[in-house]
């Protein structure tokens, strides 16, 4: 490709982010979809917090958890962080768990809804968290009631299963959309 190509921060994140979904459906490598997802990520908290600061996903997870907003994104951070730099602990090592991207992948969905419709892959993995994550499923709520309809309850599955499911469920949602 020999062209330049033109986009905003939150283009550049929708991008990041949507090929990582993909990979991560895929059980792709965990530490590379790990930094897809985080690079999104930062950049998608980012623009939430200039632009939309009373609705984002962050803040309200800050307050849940009643901690700083520095402590929030040290946690949610350190996995990227510890694969994006060297100079202070270059012999460090890390016990890294795929399951952090899952959530991290998540949040930035969340955060995503502030900026207008959410394409496939965005809708199919904030549905597919749910139904691995979520403690209760009541099919009477929203939106749990369509969790249940596409996914079930995954809370139990194993997940190279649940990733397989969310793969399936993924390209047949884009073969109906087409």
């Amino acid at each position: 490709m020999d062209e330049t190509i033109s986009l905003s921060k939150i283009d550049a994140a929708r991008r990041q982010l949507k090929v990582a979904i993909r990979l991560l459906f895929d059980d792709e490598d965990p530490v590379a979809v790990h930094t897809l997802v985080g690079a999104a990520s930062v950049i998608i908290s980012n623009l939430v917090k200039r632009h939309h600061p009373d609705t984002s996903w962050d803040k309200y997870a800050q307050e849940a958890n009643k901690i700083t907003e520095g402590e929030y994104f040290r946690v949610m951070r350190k996995p990227q962080n510890f694969l994006k730099h060297a100079k202070e602990d270059h012999a460090a090592t890390f016990d890294f768990d795929p399951k952090d991207t899952e959530s991290v992948a998540f949040w930035a969905v969340m955060n995503l809804g502030n900026f207008g419709s959410l394409s496939m892959e965005e809708s199919v993995l904030q549905l597919w968290y749910l139904a691995c994550h979520a403690p209760t499923l009541d099919p009477r709520v929203e939106p749990y009631n369509r969790v249940l309809e596409v996914f079930g309850d995954l809370w139990q599955t194993p997940r190279a299963d649940r990733l397989a499911i969310a793969k399936r469920v993924l390209a047949q949602q884009l073969a109906d959309a087409e």
